[in-house]
This record gives structure tokens, sequence and C-alpha cells, in this order.
């Protein structure tokens, strides 16, 4: 009986025949497949993932459309051997109710180029493994799949002859894309509300209609009507941007299918206003963000540098105004930096990235209580806002402007002004000069009112004479920053907790007994006992250490922590989602939960309808956080996003500035539904 099994085998071998095993799975039979009955050293095979599928049902493109996932293959090759990529044949639109998804349904080959060595060993036969992992789907549900399989091909030396196969490999390779015929023009524009693709130059039929496939996930609403109009040598094709974000997008990449034929195109947006877009927005979020309520502690320096300024000769005024945006400038340079090497590591920082670090925050109460003092005349150290420029860096005054800018900046960060989370989205996955070019928009933006008035004689004309009353306003600007520093110790509480706030408050209390003794008495003596506190001050604060992140709270709601996973477990029961994307150093944030979401009317709207509300705390740095948030085209907080409840729904972004009725004008969209 072995004699007989292995003469047979040997007549299956002699006879050229490349051997798999399928696998039967729910609703689909999948297996390796060999184009050609026989490889050859030194020549390409061709290999694939065949699936045979139930009527009904239905595998995936490499975009998937707005649901699904891409089948897959990780190989074990003999040595020497490599394979391609797989090779994705244009596919069909599966329209499911509101949604639609690209994929292959009946019987679907994806086709997998086999590089075979030339020094292939004097074998008879070779044994390729892969294991394939896929998701299979009908209207109503999905089933995800995966399965070792193995392919033995026959090494011969004549030319291979077909297999049961090569009529799909000759079937799937005539819908392989192809580059566009040499004649034709295709040019695009692109706006948030519409994208247009004209080609011209295209000769032949266009039945069936053009269609465009995305590669991106997030380029177009696949759902949409494509809507195609005849010209008179070609057509336009008018698609639907993805509503998840407003960036524009910078080129259309995928695939045109045009008369049975796909075609691979990848087309430059050619309108050169949209690409001024992100960095008009950043221009009009760091304007904005001079009304922001994080910004308000810097108002105080500012506002005494330019009353101290109105009596000064104009060029002085100006070169002051000067040197604030340069600071202004070189600190949003320098996130910029920060942020784009961090994430060319593979980490995810956004901004406000340096406040998720308590000893910052430790740092900048510090400092902010030390200006207070400053400022209430407590230490005759730095009793001038030009003295506080000066103990920043010893040289000339011009030093306190540009310290004023970096002051700025930096406590800028925990806001994010409307427009600026589309810019900052942008500019953190564009190459490094365009993101340079956001930022600086950004910082130009912040500086604007400053400059301004320090440029413009005719504004500057207008300052009040310093007099008298200076003092006055210099000892009421200092308790703005104290209470700056309240709110910062109390950020520090949620960061690092009680150890953190004992640690602040103590280098609080050694900052203000060194500034006392300096303001007591001059000489070596005490000024050696002052640098010791300030030293001890920054001994302290370097042993804050994380711990364990307490949860803001917040209304009368119960807040669930967020995750992705619980977000669609939540949409599969059928339940509405509100996710608020926050973070306590964020004052927008905190401003937006307490005069729109912990309001009663909201409260209550959400409770009747069944909403459920998720926060996504970024206080701390928290990767799944910054991956959703790339998702959402930001790069910052707040952001908050209102799910229906119905899975086929696109979520819903609200505005960045929240108020009351804002938020249940949102609510009121999802009526008809009943209460969970």
């Amino acid at each position: 009986m072995p004699r007989v099994l292995l003469a047979l085998l040997g007549l299956v071998l002699a006879s050229g025949r490349a051997l798999s095993a399928p696998v039967v799975a729910p609703h689909v039979q999948v297996e390796l497949v060999a184009e050609r009955a026989s490889i050859q050293p030194g020549h390409d095979a061709g290999v694939g993932l065949r699936f045979a599928l139930e009527p009904g049902w239905h595998v995936y493109w490499r975009n998937p459309g707005d649901s699904g996932e891409a089948p897959s293959v990780a190989w074990t090759l003999p040595p020497g051997f490599s394979a391609g990529p797989i090779e994705w044949p244009s596919p069909e639109r599966i329209p499911l109710g509101p949604l639609t998804n690209f994929g292959y349904e009946g019987v679907a080959l994806l086709p997998v180029t086999l590089r075979v060595p030339a020094d292939l060993p004097n074998v008879a036969t070779v044994d390729v493994h892969a294991k394939a992992t896929w998701l299979v789907c009908n209207r109503d549900e999905c089933i995800p799949g995966s399965a070792p399989l193995s392919l033995r091909l026959p090494v011969g030396g004549a030319a291979p002859g077909p297999t049961d196969a090569t009529p799909l490999f000759e079937a799937t390779r005539a819908r392989l894309p192809t580059a566009v015929p040499s004649g034709w023009q295709l040019s695009a524009d692109a706006s948030p509300e519409a994208i247009t693709l004209v080609a011209r130059g295209v000769a032949g039929g266009l039945d069936p209609r053009p269609l465009f496939f995305p590669f991106a996930r997030e380029a177009i609403e696949h759902a949409e009507p494509q809507q195609v109009t005849l010209t008179q040598d070609g057509f336009r094709l008018d698609l639907t941007p993805w509503s998840g974000t407003r960036s524009p997008l910078q080129a259309i990449a995928g695939v045109l299918t045009v008369g049975g034929h796909a075609y691979t195109i990848d087309v430059a947006v050619g309108n050169a206003g949209l690409a001024l877009m992100p960095f008009v927005l950043a221009f009009v979020g760091g304007l904005l963000l001079n009304l922001m309520p994080c910004v308000f502690p810097v108002l105080a320096l500012k506002a005494l540098g330019l009353v101290g300024l109105a009596g000064e000769a104009q060029r002085e005024v100006r070169v002051h105004g000067i040197v604030y945006a340069l600071g202004v400038l070189v600190s949003f340079w320098a996130l910029a930096g920060v942020l784009l090497g961090v994430r060319a590591g593979g980490a995810q920082l956004g901004w406000g990235f340096q406040l998720q670090s308590p000893v910052v925050i430790a740092l900048l109460a510090t400092l902010f209580f030390w200006v207070a003092l400053t400022l209430l005349d407590v230490s005759p150290v730095g009793a001038s806002l030009m003295g506080f420029g000066n103990r920043l860096a010893a040289g000339g005054g011009y030093r306190a402007s540009f310290f004023t800018g970096v002051l700025a900046t930096v406590v800028a960060t925990p806001c994010t002004a409307p427009f600026m989370g589309t810019a900052l989205g942008y500019a953190l996955v564009q190459p490094p000069a365009v993101a340079l070019g956001v930022f600086t928009s950004l910082g130009l933006g912040l500086a604007l009112p400053y400059v301004a008035i320090t440029l413009v004689p005719a504004i500057g004309a207008r300052l009040p004479r310093p007099g008298a009353w200076t003092e006055t306003l210099k000892h009421a600007l200092a308790f703005p920053l104290l209470a700056t520093v309240v709110w910062l110790v109390w950020v520090v509480s949620l960061q690092a907790g009680p150890p953190g706030v004992l640690a602040v408050l103590s280098a609080i209390l050694l900052v203000g007994l060194g500034m006392w003794i300096a303001g007591r008495r001059t000489g070596g003596r005490s000024r050696l006992v002052a640098g010791a506190a300030a030293a001890g001050a920054l001994g302290i604060l370097a042993t804050i250490v994380p711990t364990a992140m307490v949860p803001s709270a917040g209304g009368a709601l119960a807040w669930e922590p967020y995750s992705a996973e619980r977000v669609g477990e939540h949409l599969r029961a059928g339940r509405p989602v509100f996710v608020d994307f926050t973070a306590a150093w964020c004052v927008t944030c905190q401003v937006n939960e307490r005069l729109a979401l912990a309001t009663p009317a909201v409260t209550a709207k959400m409770k009747a309808m069944g909403v459920v509300p998720m926060r996504a705390d970024w206080t701390r740095p928290d990767p799944d956080i910054a991956r959703a948030l790339q998702r959402f085209g930001r790069d910052g907080v707040p952001l908050y996003v209102l799910y229906t409840g119905r899975e086929k729904d696109p979520p819903r972004i609200l505005p960045q500035i929240l108020t009351t009725e804002t938020v249940l004008t949102e609510l009121d969209q999802l009526e008809g539904r009943s209460p969970t």
C-alpha cells in the first residue's frame, strides 16, 4: 500500500499540477492557487488567494469603504523566495442601506507575484505557506476568519502548463488597474463641499459609467452618488468629500474605472486658493487665540509693556513689537520641531503636549507666582516688566518683550481657538516645510494685535501715558496671575495627585521666601539665601512623578471613560454616544463643560434620549486618544463627537466653542429615537 500511494503521488507530480489545501469557513472557501502548473528557477510565478463566496456575501477591497476590513496574508516561504504585495483588481460598489462598501462577490482572486530564486536547489517541489485573514459580510452580519494555507508547487524546466485556476488569473489580471492612456489629461479641484475630477482626451465609450474608488478611506463619502457629466472630449465626475474632516485634499488618488477598464490615478488638486486655506485658518485661529481665556494671564504683562512703551521713541516701540513677535514665532517653531520629530519616531503628541507633564505645569505655576509677587513689589528683583525680562536672561530690555512672546505661546497651548483644530491636524500630516508654514501663520496671528499697536503710530499715540495710576494697575494685574496659579495647581492634582500638589506648593513657598529675603536686605548673603531657596524650589519640582490620573468629574452625567471598543459596542446596541475629548489643562474645554455640557437642559436631554456620555481625558498622554483625534483630522482638544446610534451614520463633529443651544440643536437631530 505505501508503494501504491507513492506511485500515485509520483504520477500527480509528473503531471505538473500544483497542489493546495482549501479551507472551508463560514460562507466562504479560501485557498492558495497557482497560475501555472510548475515554477522555473529565476522566473516569477503567479499565486493568489482565492475566495469562493456564498450568494449575498462579500469580502473587501484594499479600501473597504464605509465599513469592513481588507483581507491580508502573511507568507512563510522557502529560502530565497519572496512575495510581492497583493495586486487588487478593481472592486464593485456594494450598497448596504445608507452605507456603501467596496469589495468582491462570487469568486474572487487576489494575485501575488512570487519571486523564485535563480539558484533554486535541485528539488522536485517546494511548499509555500501563508496565514490569511479576512472578513466576510452580508447585509446583516460580518464574520472574521483566518486560517493557515499551503500550496505545493512542482519545479520544472519546461514551459509550465495551465492549471484549473489559470482562467481566473487571466480574468482577474484584465481587471487590474493600469496607467491612464497617454492621450488623457486629468485635472482635479476640491473644496470642503465638492470634489471634481475632469478627464479630457478620452476616446471610446463610457459604458459602464465612470466610477472612482479612493485609496484613502477618509477621502470621499462612499455612499454618495458619483455624478457623471459628459463633455466634448471626456467627462466630469463630481464627488462628495468625506464629512469627517475639513482639511482640503492635496491629491485625488485611487482607481478610476472607465468603459470597463481600470486605471490608477494620482491627480494633484490644482486650486491654489484651497492650498492656502490651512495657512489662512491657522492665522485666523492664532488671532482668535488672543481672546481665549488661557492667554489672559499674559495680558497683564502685555498691558504693562504697552504702558511702559508709551513714553518711548517710535523706533523703540517698533523694535519691541518686532522682538515680541520673534519670541512668539521662535516658540511656535520649537513646538513644531518637537511635534514633528516625535511623530516621525512613531509617538503620538498633539497641541498642548507639554502641559501633559505635571513638572511643566508646576514650573509654570511657580513662574507665575514669582511674576505676581514681582508685580506686587514684594521684591525689588524684577520690579518692572523690563526687570522681569532681564531676570530671564541677562542683557538688554528687549529680552523682556521676547520672553513675553515666549510666555504667551506657552500659556496659549491649553486653548484651541476656532479654526485651529483643522489647521493643526492638517499641518502634522504634511511635509515639514508645510507644517512649519502653518505654525508660522498661527504665531503671526497670535502676535498681530500687539505688533499692530507698536507699529502703527496712530494706535500707539492713543496709549495712556505712564503715571501714578500705573502702579495701581500693576498691582491689580497680579491677581489674574495668582488665579492662574490656583488653576495650574488644580491641574497638577489631577495629574500627580496629592504628592504633586504638596511638591508644587512647597516650591511656591520657597520662591516666596526667597523673594521676601531679597526684598528686605541687599548684599551677597541675602542673595545667596534667595538663590538657595530658588534652587530648592526647582529640586522639589523635579521630584514630581506622574501618578494615575484622576478622571475629571463634571455635571450630573455619568461619564464613561473613552475607548473605541466601547463606542463600537454601544453603536451595535443602537445607543447614541457623545464623546468629549478634553483635558484638565484645556481652559476652553473646562469653560465648555461648565457653560454647556453640565447645564441642566443638556444633562436632562442626554438622559432622556439615552445618549451615552464618554469622556476622552487627554490630561496625560494617551496614545489611543491621540490616534482617535488623528482619525478626525485633529491634533488637540477640545473635540466633540456625536454618534447617532446607527452604525451606518457618520459621526457628527460639533463646534469647538459650545453653547447649551448648540448641543441641544445637535441632540434634536436625533429626535424620533426612543430612549434606551
